[in-house]
This record gives C-alpha cells, sequence and structure tokens, in this order.
C-alpha cells in the first residue's frame, strides 16, 4: 500500500479515505487509542505530501491557551488601526500543517476558534497558510474523555485509526522491526496534485449528487441529522476518490466499500465522537446498498425521479415498489403522480407487481 513507502504501516483500510480527504481539502479527525500512532502519522503524511521542509505544529488542546496560537498583538501597528500579529515559534501563522490532539477536551473559548481554523484555515479572520489540519481523539466511549461538540465535530472526516491488534502480521513485523521505510518508487504529491486538476463530466457529476440525495433521504428516519455542509463534504469526498482513481489507476479508491468508507466519515453519529442513538451497523449496511446500486448500475437504483422510475424494467418488483412509495411522497406535481399512478394500475393488471 501506498503509506508502506512513506513508513506508516496498517493503515490500508483508511489510506483511501485520508488521501481523498487531502484532495477535498477537508480536514480529518483520528480517532483511535493512545499509541495508535494518530500524532506521529499525522506528521509524517504532511512531510510526504508537502515537502520534509514544512513547519508541523503539535497542539496539546487541553492546555491550549489562545496566545499560543496568535503569538503577541504588536502594538505599533494597533495604534495604526491595523491588527498584526507578532509570530512565536509556536502560533499557527507560519505553520504549514498543524495537528490539535485531543480536541475534544478543549475549554468553550479554544474551541469556538478552532472551528474558524478548521473550517476556513484562518483565524480572527485572518489567513494562515495552513494547507493540513489534522485532530486526534481517543475514544470517548472507551476512556471517557468525553464527546465533541456536534457542531465541531462535523466539520471533520472521521478517521478510525487501527489498534495493533486488527493488524495484519507483517504490518506488526515492519513496526517492530522498524525498517519497513522503502524509497517510494510511487510520488504521492504529484498523485495528489493530478487528483485536485481532474475534470468530471456532467454525468458523473449527476450520478453522485443523486447517490447522496438518496442516501439523505434513506438515512432521514435513522437519527442521523445531516446539514448542508455535510452534504457537501460527502459529495467532495467521493468525487476525490473517483479523481485518486484515475489519477493512480487504482481501482481500490473507487470500490463499494471504500466509497460507503467516504460517506460514512462525515457522519459523526456513528463514529463514536458525539453522543447518538444510531445504529451503526444498519446505517452503514443502507449506505452500502446504495452505493451497490449505482455502481452496478441498478436502474431502481439510481433513478432520479419517477418519471425514469416509471421506465424501469422491473427484476425487484418490492424494490420497485419501495423506491415508488418514497419519491411518491416526497413528489408535488400531480401531473407527475397521476403518470406514476397509471404505471402502478398496469403493472398490478400485469402481475408484476402487487401493491398491498
Amino acid at each position: 500500500m501506498l503509506f508502506d513507502y512513506i513508513g506508516i504501516h496498517g493503515w490500508d483500510d483508511i489510506e483511501p479515505l485520508i488521501l481523498a480527504a487531502v484532495v477535498s481539502d477537508h480536514s480529518v479527525l483520528f480517532i483511535g487509542d493512545i499509541g495508535s500512532n494518530k500524532t506521529e502519522g499525522s506528521k509524517v503524511i504532511a512531510k510526504a505530501l508537502l515537502g520534509d521542509n514544512i513547519n508541523f505544529r503539535n497542539y496539546e488542546v487541553p492546555t491550549l491557551n489562545f496566545d499560543d496560537l496568535i503569538g503577541f498583538v504588536n502594538p505599533k501597528n494597533l495604534a495604526d488601526g491595523v491588527l498584526e500579529f507578532v509570530a512565536s515559534p509556536l502560533s499557527i501563522w507560519n505553520a504549514d500543517a498543524a495537528l490539535f490532539d485531543e480536541i475534544n477536551r478543549a475549554n468553550p473559548f479554544i474551541q469556538s476558534k478552532l472551528h474558524e481554523l478548521i473550517r476556513t484555515r484562518s483565524l480572527m479572520g485572518l489567513p494562515t497558510q495552513l494547507k493540513m489540519v489534522f485532530s486526534a481523539v481517543n475514544p470517548p466511549e472507551r476512556y471517557q474523555s468525553g464527546y465533541m461538540d456536534m457542531a465541531l465535530a462535523s466539520r471533520f472526516i472521521c478517521v478510525q485509526v487501527p489498534n495493533i491488534t486488527a493488524m495484519k502480521e507483517t504490518h506488526i513485523d515492519q513496526i517492530i522491526s522498524g525498517n519497513g521505510y522503502r524509497p517510494t518508487p510511487f510520488d504521492l504529491k504529484t498523485m495528489i496534485q493530478k487528483a485536485r486538476r481532474c475534470q468530471f463530466s456532467k454525468e458523473e457529476i449527476n450520478r453522485v449528487h443523486q447517490m447522496c440525495k438518496k442516501i439523505i433521504t434513506e438515512l432521514s428516519g435513522q437519527e442521523i441529522i445531516f446539514n448542508a455542509r455535510q452534504l457537501k463534504m460527502m459529495t467532495k469526498m467521493i468525487k476525490a476518490g473517483l479523481a485518486l482513481k484515475h489519477a493512480s489507476g487504482m481501482e481500490r479508491f473507487s470500490e463499494p466499500d471504500t466509497i460507503t468508507n467516504y460517506i460514512s466519515s462525515v457522519i459523526p453519529e456513528i463514529n463514536g465522537v458525539v453522543r447518538s442513538n444510531a445504529n451503526k451497523g444498519m446505517v452503514q449496511g443502507t449506505i452500502r446498498s446504495i452505493v451497490s446500486g449505482f455502481t452496478l448500475g441498478d436502474p431502481v437504483t439510481i433513478a432520479a425521479d419517477i418519471k425514469e422510475l416509471c421506465e424501469v424494467n422491473i427484476t425487484d418488483s418490492l424494490a420497485w415498489v419501495s423506491a415508488m412509495k418514497q419519491m411518491a411522497d416526497q413528489e408535488e406535481d400531480s401531473d407527475t403522480l397521476k403518470q406514476a399512478i397509471k404505471k402502478i394500475k398496469y403493472l398490478t393488471r400485469k402481475e408484476v407487481v402487487i401493491t398491498v
């Protein structure tokens, strides 16, 4: 796997997720046990993609003061009505990448400032030169470290870092020996740049948007709260995965399980970082089913509206009726509904579908 070449082992399953987050310019939240390489992994990835000489900041959020981030106000310029900060060795202004460790333990004041950094890479309206932002937490349910605020958690791509006990023996051997690093025959930095330049056809974009809308609709009864930002994050992650596939020639970036992970990563309720009663297995199963339908080109799954659904050659009557009911519940155009009723009556007479 690609991360093996930069000295990170055992992250095979989350590698596409992290790289898609980088391509789509999203902040990453690493969720994992103590000692699971979250801090060092962030630094290694940042250096591999931005260069060995970057300024990388590692902030321990529970003890973080605002002055640590901003440095000191320049009194001379302030007297002239210009807000400017004198950077210190710890301040954020000249950092290329940063990790905010234990961000779930931030005090309310610091947390409000981190919202802006994570979302816009700016602070108090002033731009920084941050190109990558990572955060890390230990699973709250295991470490009793406190759940995150939903407003903050929903700004991240959630990545579940594997425990060493879940890794393959070869990965464990590489970690123990410390000699797993190999000169890379694959230029990760160039691959990311190529993926960011990738252009999509109108048909591809519509397909991704249609899939995301269907997922949100299907999950509406699963105690999942979506907002517009998460919808945009979801579509950008899927597009980033498709771009990585084109840039690398590797199918793994667009496989159904990988796309399912992209989508799951923007839902904090199933990543254990916010309090929630959502059924993770059921939510991921629903996502996987929809993704598979789109991947296989299932006409019932990918039908954009009732008109398209009425033209489908039905092979699974139960799925067709379920999709029709869901679309009919949201359709407001009476002519379209009349067309659907006409189609159902015709199919009922043909005994293709039986409605109850």
